[in-house]
């Protein structure tokens, strides 16, 4: 009986989600993570290359940045010194950018943008990068007048970590994932701005343009902040972690926090932001007004929460848990005197604070604020309420000190502390009768349970326009669960793992202990697929529904799915198959240690009667793109928007593919693996690929990707441009790259290892005709075809693309080259008909078939005088270059595109010691099967 019908037949077992106090489990090193936690060097969009410092992921760093040593697998680029002039940090798979040392953006413009010789600049991070840095002495600094726009998304944020993390990371074992109680690993994020502060260096005026301070933590020089620009911009910090930093640079209380806000203005946006275990606080404002909306501080070592200065911002949607065995305040809030303006005055709304330490709020000299909406569960007193905070008098006074409004207090020590200004802290709770001494019941921690639900919420929006107005207390609504959550999906061990997340099934069944998980159907939301489970495809799913050619089709939906490292998706049968419609993405992000596999039921259950042989016992991958196809399925033109085809492979319904972005993005995979797929969903010829890339744009990375033992063609490109680094592609049943419809992409180190027992043409070539445009113009650069099958080569109708850098060695012809390949016109046109360049072509059944175009094949080879038909390769293990390789004169590929990476080698594989495809892929070694 089958693994699906055994899950059809059973009770579904229910699901409890344990409630674990969040700052243990952390504590302890627990594998929990939230869901959808991103690992760190494993973005989505980016991926680690092997375990331990070892060799890199292999990825080249961007043009001006210098390779560092390897971490974690990864290619780290580093970013030292001053950056004066504008400078983004690309997602690219496999690298990750070191701080080394003091970083800065920019140098200082003074509190008026004035300073001479000061040079402002923008650091743009994009989603899913990654930086580390290797001890508190290494920082990033965002001067006055320079920005960081590090604007991440859900699927991908960005992460601010140690060297320490990436390795814990690139371990195997998930459990080491939350690095327990690390803190203090790097340095940690300051801004400095030109809003307004009170607290001034010299003997200028508070909040005026000449009150300016020295932040604390920064030294070799010291760094400034403040001035008269309330509205500041600094830039943006969305989806953004900073883990394990916090520095003390000098003395004791001169520390890095993880993020210093000092004199940052309100055209500043930060949203989603998290700071996990700093050894400072997690985040501090010195003066300033930029607003925060969805702050998780987590595990940090001093106060989570620090307001300064003339602090005046807002802050809404606000989760604090705070260290199991360090930590102090949640909340220390103080300024310069009540007498100086602007006094500090934070508001905060819907908060949850968690902890077990000093105080949940210690108020200070001089600060009002006011904290609505709010849940306190804490294990010491409330308060140290100084009788100097607010007004600087004894007692409370309406107005004039810091004020609560409908918060719920559950604090085992009391109220407040002996040496409190007690009557200061009862009259603040006494002034709004919504406030509530009572004992919580958070639900899993931080989840509103009847006690907050019985509480009447107060309108911050009736405080500022900032605020939302919601009819709940603390940081999360009466609807919201662990898996259903603003911070769902980019946190870093927030939340206990649930045994499926959120846009998947508990299947009520395990294989060898692991809970299996089942999507199926629609998936209409951003899904992240975590560690931990495995994941079976269960019939037809679909990513997004189709939004069209342009992004605009009626009822088009996009979505996304994020799979993180190490995961495993199986199927069971040929109609089980994953579509990635229009508009949709997947982030498949394997690393060289803990790889993506899509495989079989039979696989995962050890039940395949012949592991070496097995094919067609799932679907496969379709991933349909917007870019440009040169074969509609109406009367457009080709190459427009307007043309579009269906899909082969895929019915009930059919799907759809092509439009005018030739930059479509349809997400990236890296170290990802496709195993025993492959099926005829209805008529021979009508199947699915191991993975489809139909009208896939440029915009989308593919960077080591292996289709092992499929029954149709490994690859196949209907259209589009997409490129890819570094494809295996072993024991297919029909071609192994297939082109066709106007692809027009580039493809760089590819192995290829033929079926033995059946398989086609490693390489089948097509296009509509040579009048269409675009015709299909594959490029393909150092290559290894190994086989023994058809043909090496079929150049088929209208196809041109060019070969360069590679070798053949084949057991049957090297080519099938049809008159109609290329310009349609017998013989070879240099220039017009597909090219070969820097190839040795050992085929013991000649160059070409009888009823190939010979004079064509020859023509081909004969053109370039560095191509070899007369030399026998001398191939080792199967695909590593020997002296026949080495000998060939390579072309430089680089200067044919700037994709390319430049090598002075023919062929996948340089030599023995070049092992990219090492510890990720399968099959290329009897010691690796798959």
């Amino acid at each position: 009986m089958s693994f699906r019908k055994t899950f059809k037949s059973a009770m579904a077992r229910s699901v409890a989600v344990a409630a674990i106090v969040l700052a243990a489990a952390c504590s302890q090193g627990s594998s929990i993570s939230s869901p959808g936690a991103t690992d760190a060097g494993t973005p989505p969009g980016g991926s680690n290359g092997g375990s331990g410092g070892g060799s890199g992921s292999g990825a080249a760093c961007p043009t001006g940045f210098t390779e560092g040593t390897p971490v974690g697998g990864l290619t780290t680029c580093d970013l030292s010194g001053a950056y004066l002039t504008n400078v983004t940090l690309e997602n690219i798979d496999g690298i990750a950018y070191r701080l080394s040392g003091r970083v800065d953006v920019g140098t200082d413009v003074g509190a008026e943008g004035n300073v001479a010789g000061s040079q402002p600049a923008v650091l743009t991070i994009q989603p899913g990068v990654t930086i580390f840095g290797e001890s508190g002495t290494d920082y990033l600094v965002v001067n006055r007048g320079s920005q960081i726009v590090a604007d991440g998304t859900a699927a991908q944020p960005i992460i601010f970590t140690s060297a320490n993390d990436l390795e814990r990371q690139a371990d195997a074992d998930p459990s080491n994932d939350l690095g327990g109680d690390a803190i203090s690993e790097w340095g940690g994020l300051v801004l400095l701005g030109q809003a307004p502060i009170n607290r001034c260096k010299d003997a200028a005026t508070p909040a005026t343009a000449q009150c300016e301070n020295i932040v604390e933590g920064v030294t070799n020089p010291e760094a400034v902040y403040g001035g008269a620009d309330a509205t500041d911009n600094s830039g943006v910090l969305d989806y953004v972690q900073v883990r394990f930093a916090g520095f003390a640079i000098n003395t004791q209380g001169n520390e890095l926090n993880g993020i210093t806000f000092a004199g940052i203005g309100s055209g500043t946006r930060v949203e989603n932001v998290q700071v996990h275990n700093n050894s400072d606080d997690g985040v501090e404002f010195f003066g300033g007004n930029v607003n925060v909306r969805h702050l998780v501080l987590t595990g940090n070592d001093d106060d989570s929460i620090d307001t300064d200065n003339g602090y005046n911002g807002n802050i809404q949607y606000a989760v604090v848990v705070q260290r199991a065995n360090g930590g102090d305040n949640i909340v220390e809030a103080s300024s310069v005197s009540a007498s100086v303006a602007p006094q500090s005055n934070p508001k905060i709304s819907n908060f949850t604070f968690v902890g077990d330490r000093t105080n949940a709020f210690r108020l200070n000299t001089g600060t009002i604020g006011q904290y609505m909406n709010g849940v306190v569960n804490y294990g010491q007193e409330c308060f140290r309420f100084e009788s100097s905070a607010g007004n600087g008098t004894a007692g409370f006074q309406a107005g004039a000190d810091p004020t609560f409004n409908s918060v719920l207090f559950d604090c085992d020590g009391g109220l407040a502390t002996a040496n409190s200004d007690t009557a200061a802290a009862q009259g603040a709770v006494a002034a709004d009768a919504n406030n509530a001494l009572v004992t919580d019941t958070l639900a899993s921690v931080l989840f509103p349970g009847p006690a907050e639900l019985g509480v009447t919420a107060f309108d911050a929006s009736s405080v500022s326009s900032f605020f939302e107005a919601t009819n709940y207390i603390g940081a999360f609504g009466p609807t919201e669960t662990v898996t259903s959550n603003w911070a769902a999906g980019w946190t870093f061990g927030l939340f206990p793992e649930p045994s499926c997340p959120t846009g998947t099934t508990d299947s009520g069944f395990t294989i060898q202990g692991t809970t299996v998980c089942r999507l199926t159907g629609q998936i209409s939301s951003d899904v992240r697929l975590t560690r931990g489970n495995l994941y079976e495809i269960a019939g037809r799913v679909d990513v997004g529904v189709d939004t069209g050619p342009d992004g605009n089709l009626a009822g088009g939906v996009p979505a996304s799915l994020t799979i993180e490292s190490g995961v495993t998706l199986f199927g069971n049968e040929g109609d089980d198959y994953l579509v990635v419609n229009r508009g949709s993405q997947i982030f498949s992000n394997g690393t060289a240690a803990n790889p993506v596999v899509f495989t079989s039921e039979a696989d995962v259950t050890d039940s395949q009667a012949d592991p070496e042989n097995a094919i067609g016992e799932w679907g496969g991958l379709v991933i349909l793109g917007q870019a440009p196809i040169n074969r509609c399925r109406d009367a457009a033109t080709p190459g427009s928007p307007q043309c579009e085809n269906i899909v082969e492979g895929v019915t009930n319904p059919e799907a759809v593919y092509g439009g005018g972005d030739a930059g479509d993005d349809s997400g990236s995979f890296a170290y990802t693996l496709v195993k025993h797929a492959g099926y005829a969903i209805n008529t021979q010829g009508n199947e699915l690929n191991g993975i489809t890339f139909a009208g896939v744009g440029t915009g989308t990375d593919v960077n080591y990707i292996q289709v092992h033992n499929n029954s149709d063609d490994g690859v196949e490109f209907f259209g589009g441009g997409v490129n890819i680094k570094h494809l295996v592609l072993t024991g297919n049943d029909d071609d192994s790259i297939d082109t066709d419809n106007g692809y027009n992409g580039h493809i760089q180190y590819a192995i290829v290892v033929q079926r033995a027992a059946g398989g086609d043409n490693i390489t089948e070539a097509s296009s509509v005709s040579s009048a269409v445009t675009p015709q299909s113009n594959p490029t393909i650069s150092n290559f290894t075809f190994v086989g023994n099958r058809t043909n090496a080569f079929r150049l088929n109708t209208g196809t041109l693309g060019h070969y360069l850098n590679g070798v053949v060695n084949y057991g049957a012809e090297c080519f099938r080259f049809e008159t109609s390949a290329g310009d349609s016109v017998a013989g070879y046109t240099e220039g017009a008909d597909p090219k070969f360049s820097s190839v040795l072509f050992d085929c013991t059944g000649g160059l070409a078939t009888a009823a190939s175009d010979t004079a064509a094949a020859q023509g081909a080879v004969a053109a370039d005088a560095n191509n070899s038909t007369n030399v026998a390769d001398t191939l080792t293990n199967v695909f590593v270059n020997g002296t026949a390789e080495s000998a060939v004169t390579a072309v430089d590929p680089a200067t044919v595109s700037s994709f390319f990476d430049s090598v002075d080698y023919i062929g996948a594989v340089e030599n023995a010691q070049d092992t990219w495809w090492q510890g990720w892929s399968c099959g290329l070694e009897a010691s690796d099967p798959c």
